[in-house]
């Protein structure tokens, strides 16, 4: 998909890969890329994934990705934090956890 993007300078999105985008548009510095995934995952935010993408976000240095994901997280805390993708975020980055008990 990034050498797809990269060729006709377009590219839809689909959820269920947007994350790997972000990430791949990261890694090879792709500041549109980037963006487009962004507006994607922020599109299709939800309790499911709402923490998967605070950690994506965090990890590659998406400010407003990361601001409005917390938003969210903060917003529907007790379900989000019951959620398999808030125990993931807390095995591999117990700050952010702190981070989100701060604000709450």
């Amino acid at each position: 998909m990034v050498l797809k993007y990269l060729y006709t300078d377009q590219l839809e999105i689909h959820v269920d890969c947007a994350m790997d985008l972000f990430a791949a548009a990261d890694l090879f510095d792709i500041p549109r890329l980037k963006a487009m995934s962004e507006k994607r995952m922020l599109k299709s935010i939800a309790v499911e994934n709402a923490a998967t993408i605070f950690l994506a976000a965090d990890l590659h240095s998406a400010k407003t990705l990361r601001s409005k994901a917390l938003k969210y997280i903060l917003k529907h805390f007790e379900v989000v934090s019951k959620s398999a993708a808030f125990e993931d975020m807390a095995r591999s980055n117990v700050e952010l956890v702190v981070e989100i008990l701060r604000q709450r």
